[in-house]
Formats: structure tokens, C-alpha cells, sequence
């Protein structure tokens, strides 16, 4: 059985990498189980580790195990605890999904470079995926979306309403994503408050072959991302 470990900063990248695991993975023999952790603040508390959704692996071919890290500062630091762990049984690739808001677009670089610094990388390199500036401008840059969650909300009102072309412009441009689609939701008095009934309902309103397929040619992170995951179920019996 492959075996793939991704730490995430929180709720809302759990949400979406597990659709993009399901979608990527098409008919693949997975089983998926999900961790919640928290707890252990400047090291005077133990981490506590909630499982909140598991799918047994006996009899798959492939296992993905997704981790709730909490915030993006713990990313890192629950790799270094488990690394070795993970190595022992057998994980084959580790990965890390994490923002870079409330830190700025000058601390990109440094944010991947102190990602690295005094981590094993033998037998395993992890993977850093960084979205930029959160996860939600690749929301945003899933413009179809808009048109689902509410016919209204289309790409030519949303430029009237904010200054920003959600079709040509960048997304990883903005400085505060959830805030933006917060803002365009609420143009019908709908809601965005990165609740999990909020966030299962953007993410079930994606377009994840126009995400395959576009956006990860034009979103350098979150290419790497779905061509890590399509690597790991490459092999199949």
C-alpha cells in the first residue's frame, strides 16, 4: 500500500486537498483519514490528536493521511515530530499546504527557505506548497464558481464592484483573498466566514477539471500540488 502524509495549516486547506485527492485520484482503491490537531503552545501542553474522519486502509492500494496542523506555524514543527515516524511505516511522500497571509508577499522567499532549515529530507524531501497570500485566491481564480454559488455574481460585476478582473488578474496579487470573496459573496447576502459549511460549499462549487487543467498551469503552487498527487497514484496495480 502507497502511502502519502499531507500537514495542513487548518480547516479550509483540509477541505479542499481532500476533494483534490478524490478528484485526482478518479477511481483509485484510497482510503483517506483525517487528523485534527492542537494544543501545545510553547511546548507546555501536548499536542492532542483528534481524529475527525477515518477510512480504515486494510484492503486499499492507496492511503492518504491529512493532518489539521491549526495554524501555519505548526506546519512545519508537526513534520519534525512525525518524520520519522512516518518514515517507519512506510509513507512515501510527505507534503505541506499552508498560507502566507497575515505575513506579506516580500516574505514568500524567506517563508520557503526557513521551511527547509533542519529538515530531514533523507529518505524523504517534504514539499512545501505555499498559496499565496491564502487558499481562497485560488478560489477566486476558479472564477466559474461565482456563477454557482449565485447566478449574479458574475466576473463583469464583481470588476464594477471591487477594481479587480477575477478572469486576467492575478489572484495571488491580493493581499487578503477570504476578505475579497468574502466581500463578492456578500454582494447577494451570502456568506464567507471560513466555517466548514461555508468553506464545503465554495469548494463543492469548483470546476476541479478547470483547476487540473488551467489553473495549475498558471498557479505555480498549486501545480505542484496536483502533479505530486497525480505522481503518488501514478502506480497502480
Amino acid at each position: 500500500m502507497r502511502k502519502l502524509a499531507i500537514f495542513m495549516e487548518g480547516q479550509t486547506e483540509l477541505i479542499f486537498v481532500k476533494k483534490l485527492v478524490y478528484v485526482l485520484g478518479d477511481n483509485a482503491n484510497v482510503a483517506i483519514q483525517e487528523e485534527r490537531v492542537r494544543g501545545g503552545r510553547r511546548g507546555r501542553t501536548p499536542r492532542v490528536v483528534e481524529m475527525i474522519g477515518t477510512n480504515e486502509p486494510e484492503g486499499h492500494e492507496f492511503f492518504v493521511l491529512l493532518i489539521d496542523c491549526g495554524q501555519d506555524e505548526r506546519v512545519k514543527s508537526d513534520i519534525l515530530d512525525r518524520y520519522h515516524g512516518l518514515v517507519a511505516v512506510n509513507y512515501e511522500q510527505i507534503l505541506a499546504v499552508r498560507d502566507v497571509y497575515p505575513h506579506s508577499h516580500g516574505d514568500v522567499e524567506a517563508i520557503r527557505e526557513g521551511f527547509t532549515f533542519r529538515l530531514p529530507n533523507d529518505p524523504i524531501q517534504p514539499f512545501l506548497i505555499l498559496a499565496i497570500m491564502e487558499i481562497e485566491a485560488w478560489f477566486l481564480a476558479e472564477y466559474s464558481h461565482f456563477l454557482r454559488i449565485h447566478p449574479d455574481l458574475t466576473a463583469k460585476r464583481i470588476k464594477h464592484e471591487f477594481g479587480f478582473d477575477v478572469v486576467n488578474d492575478d489572484m495571488q496579487l491580493r493581499n487578503h483573498p477570504s476578505k475579497d470573496l468574502e466581500d463578492i459573496y456578500f454582494l447577494e447576502t451570502l456568506f464567507y466566514h471560513k466555517t466548514r459549511e461555508h468553506v464545503e460549499q465554495t469548494v463543492n462549487s469548483l470546476d476541479f477539471s478547470e483547476i487540473r487543467d488551467r489553473l495549475a498551469t498558471q498557479i505555480t503552487d498549486l501545480g505542484e500540488l496536483i502533479r505530486l498527487i497525480q505522481s503518488f497514484f501514478a502506480e497502480r496495480q
